[in-house]
């Protein structure tokens, strides 16, 4: 591995008065080849290159005619798997609306979840809390799709706005503070953490989830960019080589939490980097709309690093902008070159990488795909290789900016004190740059840094607590922990068991005891194997009251819940564990709508059922029976079968529906409740007021109420 120059180290507090440093204290992430940050840490330093043909079913409808310009069209790219499975249920959103919804929206909620989840943060905890979220995003693919298609749903109007990207999050967690998207074309997802970042400091938030989402649907968009050239035809971005010929596109999500540096070690979180400052300009008044300017580059560079307090000497690798293409490569090295490479030792060039050559260019989430990549870099303390990069060309002489592209050919390492910097750069002309630091580590009261101690790392008895909305999830949940390489020359199962009693508990549970590794890979055998409760061989006839203690809390949670009890059980002083395995969320397949296939007659509408034959199937049912049992659960099912359709639920999968459940606990909002009013309307012909859906908010105190009125009726 080869030894970088350790530059001066900052003083203690390292950022300017007033530029509060921000923690990144969670990830998440789905990128192509990779479902979380472990596997796509892994893929960036086995040099794996993600990039490759379209899936099956993708890119097959266009909602426009083909462009009539004759050109092998471009069909690869790097993509991600199931954008259309989302676990609906678990956020308690039905199928009908779900349907109609971004699948861009769909996939951030899973993220965000996974995310927190990461940061060991509970999310019930943060309902009313001044927390904030910021997503970047651009692509407009699936409100397209959706109004050429021609089915229009009312579920729709929100399913495709692009602010519901933030909006979403924010209504399901129950967050109170701000809640935005940032669209500044290739840098928004950095721009997005730049925003959040200015929030943190002003106070208009306590915390935040910082994202950025981009899913490729269309060929059309495609199309459309390699109409200027933008492309490269053999799919794969070249940063700073000879042999650029533009990027591939790409897709994927991710989330970061953000927090501020002194709430976090107050918090005692872990912090995978430190955010110590941002900036972002425009390149306006430059030769034309599409063209960078080097001075705008270097100067956003500059006001990042006078943010941060640091130098361009301090600054050890930079994750590059990075496109590939002939004409943006040659104005960010010239950039790099007078803010950071000349300003550093000849025998030290600046070190510089693109993420976008592993996973292609994730246009409006590439920022936080750099951005990710960049906290892992200073999480693991190595920097992965830059593929496709073997010569640069002539016009962009590296040597003499005094950059290295990190390459393949040898390990390279981060100087202790070196901060890391990451690019982002719209083609409106908004670039961002930030600038990372590695986490200050644990700290003592007087401030100095301290490690953990052997003892620390000693076995402890404890107790693993998993849970899930169905059986199922627990079980994937307990596999994904077998799978899992643990730290464990860094932390304890008591860590571990601590982390986990941080999530949200589920309705099925489960608990694993032990004292040590070996123990809690048995019972997470046996968990997997069926157990609810996993005790190791001979537990209570070794261990005395304290074991049968923890017999006796793991018992209690597996039967009848109650995480704080575990939670206080477990103590203090146990650290957050990164990096475990997260949700396994279950995968419902949900087809959104599409173009025709082809233009064609629109066909004749399906005459209408007369009203009163729906009334009669209903009325006529329920007065051949006597039994006031009997007419009630014809009522019952009458409004089961009802609700259950316009909800867009069916079939043998469909929503088992309890007639003791509130509406709001269905997933039925106020609009589909006016809806349900218009059925019983046609098919009883009692007019029931708005209010009436509200005063009886379940299947059976509604069916009580309509069986009334209708005797009334018929009395």
């Amino acid at each position: 591995m080869t030894a970088r120059t350790q530059q001066p180290q900052p003083a203690p507090g390292y950022a300017e008065p007033g530029a509060a440093p921000m923690a990144v204290i969670g990830l998440s992430c789905r990128f192509p080849g990779a479902s979380d940050p472990g596997e796509f840490w892994r893929n960036l330093m086995s040099a794996a290159d993600s990039v490759g043909s379209a899936p099956p079913g993708r890119w097959e409808e266009r909602v426009g005619p083909a462009p009539a310009e004759p050109r092998t069209p471009i069909r690869h790219g790097g993509f991600i798997e199931g954008i259309d499975e989302f676990d609906a249920r678990f956020f308690g959103i039905v199928r009908r609306e779900a349907e109609h919804m971004d699948p861009q929206q769909r996939l951030l909620l899973e993220l965000a979840w996974q995310a927190l989840e990461d940061a060991a943060v509970p999310a019930h905890n943060l309902r009313a809390t001044r927390w904030g979220v910021y997503v970047g995003a651009c692509a407009d693919d699936f409100k397209t799709q959706y109004f050429a298609s021609g089915r229009l749903d009312r579920f729709g109007h929100m399913g495709s706005s692009r602010s519901l990207l933030a909006g979403r999050i924010s209504h399901h967690l129950g967050l109170r503070g701000p809640s935005e998207v940032i669209d500044t074309g290739q840098s928004s997802s950095l721009c997005a953490l730049h925003r959040a970042v200015a929030s943190l400091r002003l106070g208009e938030c306590d915390a935040a989830l910082v994202a950025g989402v981009n899913l490729n649907l269309l060929p059309d968009v495609t199309d459309q960019i390699q109409l200027w050239g933008g492309l490269s035809p053999d799919g794969r971005c070249r940063a700073f080589d000879e042999h650029a010929n533009g990027y591939v596109r790409a897709e994927g999500g991710g989330v970061v939490v953000l927090k501020p540096l002194k709430a976090a070690v107050r918090d005692g979180d872990h912090v995978y980097c430190v955010v110590r400052g941002s900036a972002t300009n425009n390149d306006g008044g430059r030769a034309g709309l599409g063209v960078p300017s080097p001075d705008a580059q270097r100067e956003v560079i500059e006001a990042a690093h006078r943010a941060a307090g640091v130098t361009g000497a301090s600054v050890g690798y930079v994750e590059l902008h990075g496109t590939g293409t002939p004409v943006g490569d040659p104005v960010e090295a010239e950039a790099l070159g007078e803010a950071i490479g000349r300003r550093r030792s000849r025998t030290a060039p600046l070190l510089v990488g693109s993420v976008k050559s592993n996973i292609g260019h994730l246009e409006s989430a590439a920022g936080i795909a750099g951005l990710i990549k960049a906290c892992l870099v200073l999480h693991h303390g190595k920097l992965p290789p830059t593929l496709h990069h073997h010569r640069s060309p002539e016009d962009l002489p590296l040597a003499d900016l005094n950059l290295r592209v990190v390459g393949a050919d040898r390990e390279e390492s981060l100087g202790t004190d070196e901060v890391v910097g990451v690019s982002s750069f719209g083609m409106g002309g908004t670039n961002v740059h930030v600038v990372l630091a590695s986490s200050p580590g644990a700290t003592d009261p007087s401030g100095r840094l301290v490690s953990p101690t052997p003892s620390e790392c000693a076995a402890l008895d404890t107790v693993w607590c998993l849970s899930g909305r169905t059986r199922e999830a627990v079980r994937s949940l307990a596999r994904a922990f077998l799978e899992h390489s643990f730290p464990m020359e860094r932390c304890t199962v008591s860590d571990v068991a601590w982390s986990l009693a941080q999530r949200d508990e589920g309705e099925h549970r489960v608990a694993v005891v032990g004292g040590c590794w070996d123990q809690m890979r048995d019972g997470l055998l046996k968990i997997v194997a069926g157990h609810d409760l996993a005790i190791p061989a001979d537990w209570l006839h070794n261990g005395g009251a304290e074991r049968t203690a923890w017999v006796a809390v793991a018992g209690t949670y597996a039967t009848h819940g109650d995480i704080a009890k575990v939670a206080d059980r477990l103590g203090t002083g146990l650290h957050k564990v990164p990096g475990l395995p997260t949700y396994p969320f279950e995968r419902d397949t949900f087809h959104g709508p599409t173009p025709p296939r082809s233009v064609a007659p629109t066909p004749e509408p399906t005459p209408a059922v007369p009203e009163e034959a729906l009334t009669g199937s209903l009325l006529d049912g329920r007065e051949q029976t006597a039994d006031p049992s009997e007419r009630l659960w014809l009522i019952r099912s009458f409004l089961e079968r009802e609700l259950l359709d316009l909800l867009g639920e069916t079939g043998d999968e469909c929503l088992r529906v309890d007639p003791d459940s509130t509406f709001k606990d269905l997933g039925v909002d106020s609009m589909s409740l006016l809806e349900l009013q218009d059925r019983l309307a046609a098919a009883t012909a009692v007019e029931l007021p708005e209010s009436a859906l509200f005063d009886h908010p379940t299947i059976n105190d509604l069916a009580a109420h309509l069986d009334t009125e209708l005797e009334a009726l018929r009395g």
